[in-house]
């Protein structure tokens, strides 16, 4: 049996999974099919709840925040977090300011509390 080694860990890990007749390497990561047109992602158990969860430290901070910042402060997953901002974009509750860092702001509409 042959050993392949060598200095670049992610070499390594590449040709591994070039054995796909054994199941093993990349045929764990097999790509998924992407979703329907028009089909959304879905947060998890309750999206409302990620929903209320970032309105909640929006109105907390009295600013913009970063989706760092409010994964800080609620605890929520970076993906949650997207999606959650999404639908209250979606919404007109939240806008995506650009800059040297994403922010997100509460528009006129999510400051009625």
């Amino acid at each position: 049996m042959r050993q392949i080694r060598s200095a670049d860990p992610w070499s390594t890990f590449l040709t591994s999974g070039r054995d796909d007749a054994a199941g093993t390497g990349s045929a764990r990561f097999a790509r998924r099919e992407p979703p329907p047109e028009g089909a959304r992602r879905t947060l998890g158990p309750d999206p409302s709840d990620a929903c209320r969860r970032v309105l909640d430290q929006l109105h907390a901070a009295h600013g913009p925040q970063t989706f760092d910042q409010i994964r800080y402060g609620t605890g929520l997953g970076l993906l949650e977090i997207a999606d959650a901002v999404e639908l209250l974009r979606d919404r007109g509750l939240a806008r995506v300011e650009d800059g040297p860092e994403e922010a997100v702001r509460l528009t006129a509409d999510g400051t009625a509390g």
